[in-house]
Order: structure tokens, then sequence, then C-alpha cells
């Protein structure tokens, strides 16, 4: 039977354990002590009360301890199986106490092994390595103490550094939030912001002439109307929450970048080929940094996740309606990424311009599909 761990128990549990255990102790020696000396009986008694306050005040316990068994030479007692209560005490002493606590308490506990078994070796038929294994019992006990005192510090230490890395990771997320609220707002600042002040300009425009000169008015109106959607889909797009871990650019990144991206990811050993399919179409520059960082992502989680592989294809098929973009691989990673951050990030980017993203496995691979539509 597995014998219990007490620092697992809850303190009522705790308390009847060393409870039970020098109740043990007690009824075990008071047999093989017998009545031959009744007035010593307060010895064992002493010793296995001292022992009940090891466990919180294990000092004061092991004094007690040890200043009862110095008594036992005196009443003309030997070693009594209650004994053991100072090996007990001293593996306590040597768990909650440093080594300058501990180490004198040792070699108390040694002395007194000492002081009781020479003077009666002969009485009790005790030899010279029976001594030596006495006093080597005292040693190992304080061995096994200061080892589990090491053991409690480096699990502590341990545990300190997991609460202070959780504090830094909660540090470095509101940071990030911080990084990401300015990052947005530099980008409303540099394309948003244009768009609205041609939607005032020409609104003013249009008003000026809307008495003198109506078909002037309603082009200008025209083109404030389409203005207002550009500036409409940039709003939604920097809005949108942004997760890449890439630092913003000043411009961003538009499909003019793309080949650059896919020979960086050669440089790093991804075969990728871009295959074109369709005419391509003028896009917004919020619509080609979605485009952008939805291949960078999935190109970025084919390094992570997808293993070696032999083939990567880039696709970007340009329909009447819009442009579907898909990024597959035949490496091993099934599914890795499918519900990871980036993919959630490319998503959200997508639909962000009014569009739908897929991730997920393919017969041979995985792969990512993204539709975005292109108003004509």
């Amino acid at each position: 039977m597995a014998f219990p761990n007490p620092s697992r128990m809850s303190p009522a549990v705790r308390r009847t354990f060393d409870i039970a255990v020098a109740v043990a102790v007690f009824a075990y020696n008071l047999p093989i002590q017998g009545t031959a000396s009744p007035a010593a009986l307060p010895v064992p008694v002493g010793l296995c009360l001292a022992y009940l306050l090891s466990r919180h005040r294990p000092v004061l316990a092991f004094v007690l301890v040890v200043a009862v068994a110095f008594v036992q030479p005196l009443v003309g007692l030997g070693l009594l199986v209650a004994d053991v209560v100072v090996v007990l005490t001293l593996v306590r002493v040597a768990a909650a106490r440093p080594w300058t606590v501990s180490i004198p308490a040792a070699t108390v506990a040694a002395a007194w092994t000492l002081a009781v078994t020479v003077p009666t070796r002969h009485t009790d038929g005790l030899t010279p390595g029976d001594i030596g294994l006495f006093v080597a019992i005292v040693l190992v006990a304080w061995l096994v103490g200061a080892l589990t005192r090491t053991r409690r510090l480096y699990v502590e230490s341990l545990e300190e550094r997991a609460l202070q890395a959780e504090r830094e990771r909660e540090t470095g997320t509101r940071i990030a939030v911080l990084d990401e609220r300015a990052r947005i707002a530099r980008e409303l600042h540099d394309v948003v912001s244009h768009g609205l002040s041609a939607i005032v300009l020409l609104s003013e425009g249009a008003a000026s002439m809307a008495d003198t000169d109506p078909d002037r008015a309603r082009s200008a109106m025209l083109s404030v109307r389409d203005t207002g959607r550009h500036a409409l889909t940039e709003m939604r797009s920097m809005l949108s929450v942004l997760r890449s871990e890439d630092e913003a650019s000043d411009p961003q990144p538009t499909l003019a970048g793309l080949e650059d991206l896919l020979n960086l990811s050669r440089t790093v050993g991804v075969p990728v080929t871009l295959r074109v399919e369709g005419t391509p179409r003028s896009l917004t520059a919020g619509t080609e940094l979605v485009i952008y960082r939805v291949v960078q992502e999935a190109l970025t989680n084919v390094r992570k996740h997808a293993g070696p592989v032999e083939t990567v294809e880039v696709c970007m098929r340009w329909t009447d309606g819009g442009v579907a973009v898909s990024v597959t691989d035949d490496g091993r990673g099934r599914g890795t990424a499918a519900g990871g951050l980036g993919v959630i990030g490319m998503r959200e980017r997508v639909e962000a311009v009014g569009g739908s993203l897929t991730a997920e496995p393919a017969d041979h691979g995985f792969v990512v599909h993204a539709w975005i539509p292109v108003p004509a």
C-alpha cells in the first residue's frame, strides 16, 4: 500500500495523520518497553506528544524531543521504539529550515545516539557496527529532509518564474494592444482620411454648382459615392482585428510586392510558384493589402506546420465578380494551423472587405482559399 503524501492532504487530514503516527509509535513501543519501569512511562509519552508540534514548529518540537530523549539514560532506559520520533522530527527540521539550523540539529541527534547506545552497548548486545548504523540512520534522516527542502524550493522557484512569465505576458499583451491602436490610427490617417477629405471637397463643389451646372454637380456626387464606397472599404479593413505579428510599414504592402514575398519564401526553402488566371483588375490599396497578408500568413503556416514540402502553389484567379486566392501545399501538416490565430486573422481581414476564407486539409497537404469580391 502506498504511503500517503502529507503535502497533498488538507490541514485536518494532515493533523489526523500526525496523531495516527504518534499513537502508532506509542502503541508499538508500550509492549516492548513493558512495565518494568513504570516511572519511565512519561518518556515515550513526552516523545510522542512533542512530535505533534513538528509540522508547524519543527525546531521547538525537536528541542523538546531531544530534551526528553536525554532523560532516558537518567531513568535507566536504553533505546526505545519511541526514539524513532527523534529521526522523524529531524526530517521535519531539515525540510523546513536552512542548513545552518538543520546541521546542528543532526549533530545533536547523532550525539544523543552515541550517548544512549555506547554506555549500554554490552548489556544491550550492540556491536560497533550497530552503533554506526544508528548514527547513519540519523544522517540519512537529515539528508532526506534536506533534499525535500531543496526540491520544495526548486518547485517554488519554478512557480514564481511561471507567475513572472504570466505577468510579463499580460504586460506584453497590453503593450501589443496599445501598439495595435497606434497602428490602426496611422492607417486611418494615411488611407481613410484621404478619401474622407476628397468627399468633403467634392461635396462642397457639387453644392456650389447645384443651381448653375446641375450636370457637373451630378457627376461630382457620383464621384462622392464611389469615393465613399472605397473609403468605407478601407475603414472596415483598418478597424478589423489585426492579429498579424508583422510590423506595419509605410507604405503598406501591395500586390506589386508579392513576387518579393514569394522570393523570400524560396530563400528559406519553400518551393513556391505563382499561377495567375484571368485578367488582373485594379484594386484598392486596402484590398491589395488583404490579399498580400493572406498569402503571407499562408506561406508562414507552410513553413511552421507543413514540414517537408515538394510543391507550394499560390493561385490568383480573376473573374468578373472578384478574385480567388488560394495557397496549396503537399506537406504533412494536415489541419495543424486550421484554428490558429493566423487563420482567424486572415478570415477577419477577408470578411472585412466582404469576402470569405476557408482553411482545411486537402487530399495531399493543406489549402487556404479566399474569395474577395471586386465590383466592376
